[in-house]
């Protein structure tokens, strides 16, 4: 349960090198790319360091697209391939044309045939519509007084065109209607062409030309265009079965030079934010600490000529370069880092909650949601909404644990689907041992709290500032004011007499008040260090503070309670289900009757109550546990990986 220590690494050395680096770098998925802008501060060098912006490689994707758009074939899944120091720009770009440029003249003729085919199936509709309402196209040509306009347009635009036309000198023919879009034929006089083709133009009209196509065919037009068309169809499917036979003949060949600039493109992104003088290329980022030793194995046996410069957080040179946050946890533990980043995601430095969360949100779940049957339900429902892919690996995994954990309980409790007579309670019943649920309740939370600040003064020993450690009201003063507080609290609730003086114990805690109270000052005189405070907060600020504290222990002690009111919750409803089933036994169709109310108040139980409880058990993380310790504010650390699906690799934000 660790935030891994980052290093930030610039790479400077000449292009050959550093492109086959950059392709390793991009295999083992540890290196986040840091734009030179936030390095080079100087803007005397900044001037002098060129950035790529353009990817030149993007447009060879775009070319080796052609060999299987031209065969009727989706582009191939990409794969990782070695990149060799003799593999360049320019060589890959003679290779992909060489390749291609048969293929694109076939892609860009099948193209334009298709065009062509569209062309004549809009004419041909149009022809259809005239012969069907007994009209001849040539006749029709040979009109002079009039213009025409034929073409297609949505439904609600020929609506709109057809209230417009009403006032002006144009005349409107629908012909025929197909996929929410109306053909028609529109005729306006000489006099009126600019207005007509601003109307037209206003409801999105696309227009098709009819004139040279209909004076070359014979008498019979709607057939003379539908072998035209044939015809067309026939060109291009020769052209997709003469791609295709080429695309199936090299194909391994082809799939292999595709894989080569995908790659050559995905280590270019990685170096979009390097920066160029002449050769040479400089590349900045973070990687993890542990992939250090990796990183200059290959810089000492592949890239000899190509410089490793380590910085660590505290020597980086400007204020504003934020480290990101990496995380790593055991299996379990990782599903609950998703729980911790609803809240925050962990700042570099800080304490990673995940374990903590682990194992207190299964402990507090279990506690309050504790039954056999209703936790194997809760698991199995996860279990299949998670293989279906309805829930998150993380979430379903979070959810199995508490459902576990609720089984757990369920067993310790005697409670199996509300019954506490099936099975014995192997440690006590929450009905029957009210009062035990109750002190137990404040006993973790007390523990809880004590927890949070024991880890909040870790922090702070960490950040070596002693001051707050030791005399903040989330500090040792703090922490023996809290325990202090609670064993006197305890000692009078339960009647029993403290082994000390109550006035020693007054004493106490008026003077770790005081501590905390008189925090700045202490730290001055006897650590001689200042507080970083926000600061410099006001003395009655600060009061404030110290109040609300205070206020604060007993607050988060006494929310904890609510483990044990929702324990109690969880088998009154089991009750209450009970009690409502067996009235209505007596009923004609009582045992079916009494059977559905089981089963559908379970369901209500399990859905209802289990969404409060997991919703409950998030409330005492964020505000009763992490409140004593935890700011968060970290941003993720995003390294560039190779995507198996081949679409996109994931990077940071430069």
């Amino acid at each position: 349960m660790a935030i891994i220590r980052m290093l930030a690494v610039t790479l400077i050395g000449p292009k050959d090198e550093m492109e086959y680096v950059a392709n390793q770098m991009i295999l083992l998925g540890g290196f986040q790319p840091l734009s030179l802008d936030l390095i080079l501060g100087d803007r005397s060098l900044r001037s002098k360091v060129k950035t790529s912006t353009d990817n030149p490689y993007d447009e060879l994707l775009s070319e080796m697209a052609y060999v299987w758009q031209a065969a009727g074939e989706s582009l191939p899944e990409a794969h990782p391939v070695p990149v060799t120091k003799e593999q360049t720009y320019e060589r890959m770009r003679a290779e992909v044309r060489k390749i291609t440029e048969k293929l694109r003249l076939w892609a860009e003729r099948k193209s334009s045939l298709q065009e062509e085919v569209d062309e004549l199936k809009a004419i041909l509709v149009c022809a259809e519509a005239l012969i069907k309402n007994k009209m001849d196209p040539k006749e029709l040509l040979d009109t002079q007084n009039l213009l025409m306009f034929f073409g297609k347009l949505s439904d609600e635009n020929f609506k709109r065109l057809e209230e417009s036309s009403q006032s002006v000198p144009m005349l409107v023919m629908k012909l025929y209607s197909w996929h929410h879009e109306t053909w028609m034929l529109a005729f306006a006089i000489p006099e009126y062409k600019e207005g007509a083709e601003k109307l037209l133009d206003s409801v999105y009209f696309k227009g098709y030309s009819i004139d040279d196509v209909l004076k070359t065919i014979s008498d019979n037009p709607a057939e003379a265009l539908q072998k035209r068309i044939d015809n067309k169809i026939r060109a291009i499917e020769g052209l997709s079965k003469a791609a295709k036979d080429y695309l199936d003949k090299r194909r391994k060949e082809l799939e292999k030079l595709y894989s080569s600039v995908y790659t050559m493109q995905r280590i270019y992104d990685l170096c979009k934010g390097r920066g160029e003088i002449g050769d040479i290329y400089v590349l900045s980022g973070w990687i993890p600490e542990d992939m250090l030793a990796q990183l200059k194995s290959l810089i000492e046996h592949q890239a000899p000529r190509t410089t490793v410069m380590i910085e660590e957080e505290k020597n980086l040179p400007y204020s504003e370069i934020r480290v990101p946050t990496y995380l790593r946890n055991l299996p379990l533990v990782r599903a609950f880092q998703h729980v911790v980043a609803m809240y925050s995601l962990p700042s570099y430095g800080e304490i990673d909650p995940s374990f903590f969360v682990a194992v207190t949100f299964c402990l507090f779940f279990g506690f309050m949601f504790g039954d056999v049957g209703h936790g194997l339900v809760l698991g199995l429902l996860a279990h299949l909404l998670q293989k279906k892919r309805k829930m998150s690996k993380s979430l379903g995994t979070v959810v199995k644990a508490a459902a576990c954990s609720s089984v757990l309980f369920g067993f310790l409790y005697g409670s199996i689907f509300g019954f506490e007579d099936i099975i014995p309670a192997i440690w006590m019943s929450p009905m029957k041992d009210m009062g035990k649920m109750l002190s137990l309740s404040l006993v973790i939370g007390v523990s809880i709290v004590t927890i949070g600040m024991i880890l909040n003064m870790i922090l702070c020993y960490r950040q070596r500032d002693f001051g707050r450690m030791l005399f903040d009201g989330r500090g040792m003063a703090g922490l023996i004011f809290y325990l202090t507080a609670a064993w006197a609290i305890y000692a009078v609730m339960s009647h029993k007499p403290l082994p000390i003086p109550g006035w020693v114990v007054a004493t106490l805690l008026c003077v770790l008040l005081t501590c905390i109270i008189l925090r700045d000052l202490l730290a001055r005189i006897l650590l001689k260090e200042r507080i970083s405070s926000s600061a410099n907060e006001s003395g009655g600020l600060y009061l404030f503070e110290v109040f609300h504290n205070l206020l604060s222990f007993l607050s988060n002690t006494i929310s904890f309670l609510r483990l044990a009111a929702f324990a109690l919750n969880h088998v009154g409803l089991s009750l209450a289900v009970f009690m409502l089933s067996d009235m209505v036994t007596s009923l004609p169709g009582g045992l079916f009757a009494k059977i559905a109310i089981l089963v559908i108040g379970n369901v209500v139980i399990i859905g209802l109550e289990g969404l409060i409880v997991f919703i409950q058990t998030l409330r005492l993380e964020y505000y009763e546990f992490f409140s004593k310790f935890y700011k968060g504010g970290g941003v993720s650390f995003k390294p560039v990986r190779w995507e198996k699906t081949g679409e996109s690799v994931s990077r940071s934000q430069m």
